[in-house]
């Protein structure tokens, strides 16, 4: 199936497939996302049909256990580095965009990226890449200290935002006494 969100049969049958496998908060989580992205999109000028795709999809593997994360990585060919054989739940955007081409019929390259992109982030994300991973950062549902500020500074600038976020996730890693992969460390003084 190639997905196109005109053709609405496939957008409904996307919305089953994630209400059916994903737990009740994290399907409300990602309508919350893709709600969050199209208002960010708007603002910033984006495709409707791509941000929808991406936010939409980009938790698509989140019921994985741990196991089933490392033998898809393994089966991706993914690369595992120290932080994600500790938490393979890290491979869930990757494993994500996997499912989203392999099994969703997403073939835009742009909307894969944004997906895969969307936990660390990563330097030099296009706009795309940064809407989605800003709007699962700050979606309505999010309640943390300063996400009001995070909200408003995303509709302003989006560098800048990324900057706040990152360095608002290190803090909270930092103070749950877990790993960090490099890769949010880049993002941050990337966009910094």
């Amino acid at each position: 199936m190639v997905f196109f969100w005109i053709n609405l049969r496939n957008r409904n049958k996307i919305l089953s497939r994630l209400k059916a496998t994903l737990d009740p908060e994290r399907y409300k989580h990602s309508l919350r996302v893709a709600k969050t992205a199209l208002a960010l999109g708007k603002k910033h000028r984006l495709s409707e049909d791509k941000l929808r795709t991406a936010a939409l999809l980009h938790d698509c593997a989140k019921y994985y256990s741990r196991t089933q994360f490392f033998r898809a990585a393994k089966k991706l060919g993914l690369k595992f580095d120290p932080v994600k054989r500790l938490e393979p739940k890290l491979f869930h955007a990757e494993v994500s965009a996997a499912l989203a081409k392999n099994e969703f019929g997403v073939r835009n390259t742009a909307v894969l990226k944004a997906i895969k992109r969307h936990t660390t982030g990563a330097p030099g994300m296009s706009k795309l890449e940064k809407v989605i991973y800003l709007a699962d950062h700050i979606e309505e549902g999010r309640d943390f200290d300063g996400v009001k500020k995070l909200r408003a500074l995303a509709f302003r600038d989006l560098d800048k935002a990324i900057a706040a976020s990152a360095s608002k996730t290190l803090d909270f890693l930092i103070k749950s006494n877990l790993p960090i992969h490099p890769e949010t460390v880049a993002t941050r003084n990337y966009y910094l």
